[in-house]
């Protein structure tokens, strides 16, 4: 039954067989061939299938492959055999993943022989010697190739028109059954494998102004002008005049921008092979500079000022804006509004000298201003916690941070810190630092205070008795 489902699927199905110990590959089925094909008494004969086993009828076996036959698979793997010397290959396998994600896999490559032993019985696809076991990881869209080598034995050479290598993919797992993703089966003569030989570029000739872009799109071509997947290719420019950049540099598409007159030479390479085309690169206006009016201005804080950019190209004429973004730096401060667009309005917050700037992608224009106003002074102290609750004898760590007239955080110079209110307790430090530790001593709700250069802020603590309250007396009552 295997071997007339593998002549149904002559290209989809092949059956490994394999004959333990080198014997029982004679003996009728029953018991005598389990005890001696297994060597074990009692043991059931197996049927593996992609992930199923223990197919125990013929029926059965036709059921499951024409099953997984119908599954659809997201990864391909070819075969293709290089001689080495004397008995000797290279056998390459080609795994490409067209699936998203990286994906686990472990890759078999067994060699077997058909009609042995001789004369023969159940004898497709005999095993000859252990699979060569790899594990690799493939990522979605990309391709690994693993290459094995064999020696083939004597009774394989003696017969290389039966011998067959067959190659599985599958989800690597301790003991099977698992998931087998592809298979694939050569015999001899082994092919050549499908190797690069070109690469070609659309478009093949393309124009675009300075500071333009255009796309282009690299195909790889086998020695049969077959498509042939290209991996990681580079993108770099060749012979001629002007020039650009690639983004990205590698891979099968890239968006080229012109950065120089001239027609020039565009490549694009992959395992020794490269492929080209021409591109030529005119002159164009570009945004050059950009100008921002009024410059070098004053303005006191919470006045307010108009600016305007205007910007040239390079040979100096006026060029429109596209989305240019107005922002400030340095000591002085203030916001735009609007934020984006050739004019806005400032409005100042905090005095010192700043720069303006207007950016419109890679160019930026910019002018000095001066924001006048009085020196930054501390103007309010915050104490945290603001509040708490702590029992006679518990300790409670407090910080000050100060703020300026302006709204912005300010370092304290000398802060003295001191308790008022009804109860008592200690702190540690009592002044030169902006945090303390209060420490309980007296029952009842104090203020914890910060000053510093004339400016308090403080906490509420409410102190409790230490321990639990005193248990309260209940005097049963008698009824009349």
């Amino acid at each position: 039954m295997v071997e007339q489902i593998a002549e149904d699927y002559p290209d989809r199905f092949a059956a490994l067989s394999m004959h333990v110990n080198g014997d029982g590959f004679d003996t009728p089925w029953g018991q005598d061939r389990l005890d001696s094909f297994y060597g074990i008494p009692g043991a059931v004969p197996t049927f593996m299938v992609d992930a199923l086993w223990n197919c125990q009828s013929p029926g059965d076996y036709r059921y499951y492959v024409e099953q997984q036959l119908a599954s659809p698979t997201d990864m391909t793997l070819e075969l293709s055999g290089s001689p080495v010397g004397g008995a000797t290959w290279d056998i390459t396998a080609r795994l490409c993943h067209e699936g998203s994600g990286s994906r686990p896999i472990r890759l078999f490559t067994a060699a077997a022989l058909d009609g042995y032993p001789n004369p023969p019985r159940h004898s497709t696809n005999v095993l000859r010697q252990n699979a060569f076991e790899t594990d690799l990881a493939i990522a979605g869209g990309a391709c690994e190739t693993v290459t094995t080598r064999i020696t083939f034995d004597p009774e394989s050479m003696a017969a290389t028109s039966d011998i067959v290598i067959i190659a599985w993919a599958q989800k690597p797992a301790a003991t099977a059954p698992t998931t087998v993703y592809q298979a694939a089966v050569m015999r001899w003569p082994f092919p050549a494998g499908s190797q690069l030989t070109t690469i070609e570029i659309e478009p093949a000739d393309a124009t675009v102004a300075v500071g333009g872009t255009v796309g282009f799109t690299a195909q790889g071509k086998d020695q049969h002008g077959a498509e042939y997947p290209l991996v990681n290719p580079v993108w770099s420019l060749g012979t001629g005049s002007g020039g650009g950049t690639f983004d990205p540099g590698t891979g099968t598409t890239t968006t080229f921008t012109a950065t120089a007159v001239g027609t020039r030479q565009l490549l694009c390479s992959e395992g020794g092979v490269t492929g080209g085309a021409i591109v030529t690169i005119t002159a164009a206006p570009r945004l050059a500079t950009i100008e921002i009016e009024p410059a070098d201005a004053s303005v006191a804080v919470g006045g307010t000022v108009a600016f305007t950019a205007t910007g040239r190209d390079q040979y100096g004429d006026e060029f429109p804006l596209g989305a240019p973004v107005w922002t400030i730096d340095g000591d002085g401060d203030g916001t735009f509004e609007p934020a984006t667009g050739a004019a806005t309005t400032f409005t100042a917050s905090y005095p010192g000298s700043a720069t303006v700037r207007c950016t419109d992608g890679a160019v930026v224009g910019s002018t000095g201003l001066e924001i006048t106003g009085d020196a930054p002074r501390l103007a309010t102290i915050t104490v945290s916690p603001a509040s708490a609750t702590i029992r006679v004898g518990d300790s409670l760590a407090l910080s000050a941070t100060g703020t300026d007239q302006y709204g912005r955080a300010i370092a304290l110079a000398d802060p003295v810190w001191r308790v008022e209110g009804v109860g008592a307790g200690t702190l540690e430090p009592a002044g030169g630092s902006a945090a303390t530790t209060f420490t309980a001593t007296a029952v009842g709700s104090v203020s914890v205070i910060c000053s510093d250069d004339g400016v308090e802020g403080s906490a509420a603590v409410t102190i409790t008795a230490a321990g639990l309250p005193a248990p309260r007396k209940v005097t049963r009552r008698v009824a009349p």
